[in-house]
């Protein structure tokens, strides 16, 4: 479900659906929180840490209500939400232990739910097409090809959607799983160019190159990565690249070439910020207000509208928090390192979400859940790498149902079934669920009828008929039902015979 969230949250503010804006991250607090409370009901270590990562960042809030009163709320809101959906959802992943095929099952989710925004994205392209003839690009991102929406934010739910299907590319057995992922991957990464926010595309090339790296000693492995970046950038550079430079009339060129950024100027203001406000900061939410102060945005609205906050978590954390920023970014390094340290078999892919969710705090803060979401699978723990899964065996992906009934079914532990038949084509099953361990002792020692279990089982000779001693009457005579109990028929006591055939 939360994997489900992370593209759903961009879609609902594509199509301003009736949902308000901080539904995402809110819905990752509560459903993370409550499985930790009431599903895994204890705290781990990294979860420790999380929290504690949280906990440092809330007493700037009281900055924040000093100088704004009762429109704190809001402000706090849309600062905060991002990292304590964070925390939240790391206390719950931090201790989840999951199997190969499962993980896919969430790549498939995250995959699919990029979908979403994808569809919106092109669906507007196209009706602009439509209506005007053309698109109109410039040196800056485009909400055009971004459906309507912030491109920076768009742009990054795609490229997480890019990151899912390389994996899924990597892991997956069916070759026709494999060309799904694919197509969509290019299709996901022309979209996330064609919105001209280049923090997207960035990130996910930083963290492909992680995840080659950290695979550096398997060389099957690092073949296949270098397989798939050589065909990916010739693509790109013979199709790609040619396609969107004519679509765009030469402004794909000059806006990816271009070095200059405004987060320099962002992140530089947010260091003065700290040099003037290094104990608690100027509060969540308020580094765009220094300039012309939060009284004269509310009184004129118009004054501040390119006034731009923090654009890099880390220098956020800095300006808005003061001294227990440093503090929060120190912890937010320890949980990195620890995810990659912990994860086991799964390593590269946790350094590679690593990666991705650490370009994207320097590019985009934490505005979207995309970024947390990221940033906690790195704490999933897999049973299996699920590279040397996808080999060891190619018949089967995950256990059925069938699987598991003949499992509990194991007729080396039960007595009833310990002299059948060991194949799958036996003639006697226990009901699915049932086994003798639910039975009574009783019940589970009476002998076995040979009619029960086949005549393989047990030996004629070990069945003795039962023998039923007759019991004489009061008057001294064998009763009728006696003489049948002992198969003997009644004796004739005399009296007419009758045909009943006459």
């Amino acid at each position: 479900m939360l994997a489900y969230i992370t593209g759903s949250e961009v879609l609902w503010r594509q199509v301003r659906a009736p949902i308000f804006y901080l539904a995402a991250p809110y819905l990752f607090i509560i459903l993370s929180g409550f499985a930790v409370l009431f599903v895994l009901q204890r705290i781990g270590r990294d979860g420790r840490i999380a929290l504690l990562y949280a906990a440092v960042m809330l007493p700037a809030m009281a900055v924040t209500i000093g100088t704004t009163g009762a429109g704190a709320r809001e402000i706090i809101a849309f600062a905060l939400s991002g990292p304590l959906a964070l925390a939240a959802f790391v206390m719950f992943t931090s201790q989840v232990r999951i199997d190969p095929w499962m993980y896919r099952r969430v790549l498939w989710v995250t995959l699919i739910s990029a979908v979403g925004p994808l569809t919106i994205a092109v669906a507007d392209v196209r009706s602009e097409l439509a209506f005007a003839g053309k698109i109109n690009f410039s040196g800056q991102s485009n909400f055009v090809t971004s459906g309507g929406f912030g491109p920076v934010q768009v742009s990054s739910a795609l490229s997480l959607g890019i990151m899912a299907a390389i994996f899924l590319i990597i892991t997956e057995r069916e070759k026709a799983t494999k060309i799904l992922a694919s197509v969509l991957s290019i299709i996901l990464g022309v979209q996330v160019l064609l919105t001209f926010s280049r923090g997207g595309s960035f990130a996910v090339g930083i963290a492909i190159a992680a995840f080659a790296l950290a695979q550096a000693r398997n060389r099957r492995v690092r073949n296949g990565i270098f397989a798939i970046a050589a065909v990916s950038f010739a693509l790109a550079y013979f199709v790609v690249f040619p396609w969107l430079e004519n679509f765009t009339g030469g402004a794909f060129e000059a806006r990816f070439s271009n070095t200059e950024s405004s987060r320099t100027d962002l992140a530089a203001n947010d260091t003065e910020i700290f040099a003037n406000n290094f104990v608690f900061g100027v509060g969540p939410g308020m580094t765009k207000y220094q300039r012309l102060g939060y009284e004269v945005c509310q009184i004129r609205s118009d004054q501040c509208v390119d006034e731009a906050s923090s654009h890099t978590e880390f220098t956020r954390m800095l300006g808005e928090h003061g001294i227990p920023g440093i503090i929060a970014i120190v912890l937010l390094m320890m949980l990195a390192f620890s995810a990659a340290k912990r994860a086991g078999p799964g390593r590269a892919f946790a350094i590679a979400w690593i990666a991705w969710a650490v370009a994207q705090m320097f590019y985009a803060n934490l505005r979207i859940v995309a970024v947390p979401f990221a940033f906690g699978l790195a704490f999933l723990t897999l049973s299996k790498d699920p590279i040397s899964a996808a080999r060891s065996d190619p018949e089967r992906s995950e256990p059925d149902e069938l699987d598991q009934a003949e499992d509990s079914n194991n007729p080396a532990e039960d007595r009833v079934l310990a002299g059948m038949p060991s194949s799958r084509s036996r003639s006697l099953k226990l009901p699915r669920g049932r086994t003798t361990s639910n039975m009574t002792e009783d019940a589970a020692a009476q002998e076995v009828r040979p009619e029960e279990v086949g005549p393989e089982a047990v030996k004629p000779e070990e069945v003795e008929p039962e023998e039923v001693e007759p019991q004489p009457t009061e008057s001294g005579h064998i009763s009728e039902r006696s003489e049948q109990a002992t198969g003997t028929p009644p004796p004739y006591t005399g009296g007419p015979q009758t045909n009943p055939f006459a």
